[in-house]
């Protein structure tokens, strides 16, 4: 029997409460059967109870999910309105984090992601540099709390060979690049050291999309040479898939830096980046103070050579998203006051619902449902209109963000990682869990009384917590609402005084495009002159271009090309502490095609782009006050880079550019006619071309044309200047399009919840207004009484929402330009604009209460 009894009990009950009876039965061997029998039947009489009570709870809840989908389908306008307003936010809330969780949150996809650093050299003025090559030897032979390091250089090879040239992103690395970031290739090897030298750095790594896109994803690539610029370069590896580029957004190709004792390597030559990885247990802070004393040593054994003062170690998670966190960080606090708004917006209107159903709650009382019961069912209706909510929203967030992704700013780190992932889902699932407990808790706040008198009565009635609540959402609704519209109006007026400023030249109408003169017919100098000069002549005949020009850069390009430069008949102490300037090597035409005007001076001539020339030059006005303060420059001397450069004459100053980007501080230029510059022709060119018409239009003849001049060239990046500007102003584009449509869905919202809170005030106070109407009250003064109660609710979140929108504006600073985070004019905009929309908004359920008939509304009662 007893036997019998256990395993029946181990077969039939929880592992935990079998265990406990099971244990007892088996520690009281002496009992007789008939205890074992009572012991079994009372612990299986026990589990019943507990399936059925399980069972009961179940049947509860559905029974509770199918009354809130009935009574849905009774309100199919508050239904529609209500998952409508849910589905928005939860969707544009999914997708903005899945923007900001994969770029700002998530670790990198790196072993140990948080002992990954960059290193930079300090300037004076606190601004970082890039570091040379010899100081990066300094840092990592003497600093213990590196434990591996690489030096990263730009490079922008063509690939011929297997379909027309192409011209891809790269980088020049040292053969520890890989190493220290801690990722293999997937095909063959990694870089070796030996590699790493001169005349062995012929060896090339590619990324997946790369090898996939150009070679079909051929396994017996690796080991073989491919063409680059011109010379066989061997493939010795690709890397993963999932490999995802942090450091250098964009680069698809990696070659060996190979770098020794050439004069690049000198100390004064800033191109490299420096990436390391610390020592476990070695912090950001002790990292940079043991570099400073690093840095400060070489500063003493090479004073000519240091501008600099010390060195900045910034995390690598940090550095990668710098110039992106403050748009991303601000787009992610606007969401989150849509969200909240529309939750406000959608309770209210529970709340407003909850009044009309009192009686309902009220019978349903009498008849001897508990709180608990009440309770339970609100929570069925706010999980099944919060469940709607969310798949509606998971609707709109597959649309949304991959319109977001074709909108983001090039260059944004991570991109391959947004889309709809499980923790955008797990997101949603949370909100859905927050929302259905909001929404079915706020209308459960009543008084018990209440119930007795709606019941008494047959009148609808909401209680003063109602009101209250109600009132406090509206109030948040609009402080929400002006803390939007604040932020958009910022971003609004800072993008149109950026797009105001003056950039130095004239964008309309101009098409630019790159070409790379590379391969064995470029060897020399005078070869990608005469290349350039035929581009020249044979662009400038193509119908309905004006005139034609080529340089090195141009301004809003993505380049950053500057040479030291100093007056030749004062030559400086330390030559890294002489100014530099943005240099510009240019065919003659060059500022006649960009409408860069001559302050004073001349311009250049043919004459003057020859060899045999007198040696010239052109600086802007910024650059002619640097080196000659209140002095005119025409005739002086000067010296362009290196001391042995022979010193050139100005003969014109020129207006200062934008080069860099249009927020971006004046820097300084000079121009050289190209056919002078003997420091090396630049095998990579800017092709300029204006036009009357549409440049954009032109720009397949141009491409054509250039084609038969050299058809191995590879033709890139080909916009016309205004595409330029717009894309140096993406990041605030992006950041106003989303506040401007945040702002108005916050605003409509605010202003329905008004709308909503009036007009169940006009129907609650019915009776009220009727009396005062038969007592002599006259439209006027009943329409103003409505409008006072709107007003107040108005007046207060405008208040609140100026207090909140002073804080928050100031985490805008990064996005804005010319502009304060508490500019006056836009504060008062947005109150005058929050202030006639309410106006409007309370109009409607003012007009309804004037219009009341007092003999009606009294035989109502």
């Amino acid at each position: 029997m007893r036997r019998l009894c256990i395993r029946l009990l181990e077969a039939l009950l929880p592992v935990d409460l079998a265990d406990q009876i099971v244990g007892d039965l088996v520690e009281q061997p002496d009992r007789g059967g008939l205890w074992i029998c009572k012991e079994t039947i009372a612990a299986l009489w026990h589990l019943r109870r507990q399936r059925a009570k399980g069972e009961e709870r179940t049947m509860r809840f559905i029974t509770d999910l199918r009354i809130a989908a009935r009574l849905l389908r009774r309100s199919p306008g508050f239904a529609a309105v209500s998952i409508l307003t849910l589905g928005l936010a939860i969707g544009a809330t999914t997708a903005i984090f899945s923007v900001i969780e994969p770029v700002l949150l998530r670790p990198l996809p790196y072993p140990d992601p948080g002992r990954l650093a960059f290193i930079w050299e300090r300037d004076r003025d606190g601004s970082r540099d890039n570091v040379g090559f010899a100081t990066i030897r300094d840092y990592a032979s003497n600093a213990r709390s590196i434990e591996r390091w690489a030096a990263i250089g730009s490079w922008l090879p063509t690939l011929s060979g297997n379909g027309d040239p192409e011209r891809v992103n790269g980088d020049r690395v040292s053969a520890t690049y890989f190493h220290t970031l801690g990722v293999h290739p997937a095909l063959g090897r990694d870089f070796l050291p030996d590699e790493d030298v001169p005349g062995r750095n012929q060896v090339v790594i590619l990324s997946h999309g790369l090898w996939q896109r150009r070679f079909g994803g051929d396994s017996t690539l690796v080991g073989r040479p491919i063409a680059i610029d011109g010379n066989p370069m061997t493939v010795v590896g690709v890397m993963p898939a999932s490999f995802d580029n942090v450091v250098s957004p964009g680069a698809e190709i990696w070659r060996v830096l190979g770098y020794t004792n050439q004069p690049w390597t000198c100390r004064t030559c800033h191109h490299l980046r420096m990436v390391v990885r610390l020592r476990a247990g070695v912090e950001m802070g002790a990292a940079t103070a043991e570099l400073d004393r690093i840095h400060a040593q070489l500063v003493q054994a090479y004073p000519k050579d240091y501008a600099s003062v010390g060195s900045l170690v910034v995390p690598l998670q940090f550095e990668a998203t710098r110039e992106f966190r403050p748009a991303l960080m601000a787009l992610g606090v606007a969401v989150l006051l849509v969200l909240l708004i529309a939750v406000s917006n959608v309770v209210n209107l529970q709340l407003a619902r909850a009044v009309r159903r009192e009686e309902e709650f009220a019978i349903r009382t009498a008849l001897g449902a508990g709180h608990m019961r009440l309770l339970g069912q609100l929570l069925a209706e706010g999980l099944l209109l919060s469940a709607l909510g969310g798949v509606a929203g998971v609707a709109v967030a597959l649309v949304t963000i991959p319109l977001l992704v074709s909108r983001l700013p090039a260059g944004l780190p991570r991109a391959g990682a947004i889309h709809l992932d499980i923790g955008a889902l797990a997101l949603v699932t949370a909100l859905i869990v927050l929302l259905s407990l909001v929404m079915g808790l706020a209308p459960a706040r009543r008084r018990r009384g209440d119930l007795g008198v709606a019941l008494r009565s047959g009148r609808r009635l909401a209680s003063g917590g109602h009101r209250a609540t109600r009132a406090g959402l509206v109030v948040g609704e609009v402080a929400l609402a002006v803390m939007l519209l604040a932020g958009a109006g910022l971003i609004a007026k800072s993008l149109l005084r950026l797009l105001s400023v003056n950039i130095g030249f004239e964008p309309t109408h101009l098409l630019s495009m790159e070409i790379n003169a590379t391969g064995p017919r470029y060897r020399d100098d005078q070869a990608i002159y005469a290349n350039h000069r035929r581009v020249l002549e044979e662009v400038s005949r193509l119908p309905g271009v004006s005139a034609v020009a080529i340089a090195n850069q141009i301004p809003l390009g993505g380049n950053v090309d500057m040479y030291g430069v100093w007056d030749a008949d004062n030559p400086p102490t330390n030559p890294e502490l002489v100014p530099s300037g943005d240099r510009y090597v240019v065919s003659p035409s060059y500022l006649r095609v960009m409408s860069i005007p001559i302050l004073s001076g001349r311009a250049f001539t043919e004459a003057d782009n020859a060899d045999t020339a007198v040696k010239v030059a052109l600086v802007s006005a910024a650059l002619a006050q640097k080196l000659w303060p209140g002095q005119n420059a025409i005739g002086k001397r000067l010296t362009i880079g290196s001391p042995t450069d022979p010193p050139r004459t100005i003969i014109g100053i020129t207006g200062n550019v934008k080069h860099r980007a249009l927020d971006a501080n004046v820097t300084q230029q000079w121009y050289v006619p190209e056919g002078q510059w003997r420091q090396g022709a630049d095998n990579q060119a800017v092709v300029v071309v204006r036009t009357p018409g549409d440049p954009a239009a032109l720009a397949a003849s141009v491409r054509k044309v250039i084609a038969s001049v050299d058809p191995t060239q590879p033709i890139v990046h080909v916009a016309t200047m205004e595409q330029l500007i717009a894309a140096s102003t993406a990041q605030r584009r992006l950041a106003l399009v989303l506040f401007a449509a945040f702002a108005g869905a916050a605003l409509l919202l605010a202003v329905t919840g008004i709308y909503g809170v009036l007009a169940g005030s006009v129907a609650e106070r019915t009776r009220e207004i009727g009396v005062r109407s038969a007592l002599g009250a006259t439209p006027s003064q009943i329409i103003g009484s409505i409008l006072e109660q709107g007003g107040r609710l108005a007046v207060l979140g405008i208040v609140l929402g100026l207090i909140g929108a002073i804080g928050l504006t100031r985490y805008l600073r990064a996005l804005l330009f010319g502009i304060a985070p508490d500019d006056p004019v836009t504060l008062v905009s947005v109150v005058l604009l929050i202030g006639a929309v309410t106006i409007a908004g309370c109009l409607i359920p003012a007009m309804r209460a004037a219009r009341v008939d007092p003999s009606r509304a009294l035989r109502s009662e």
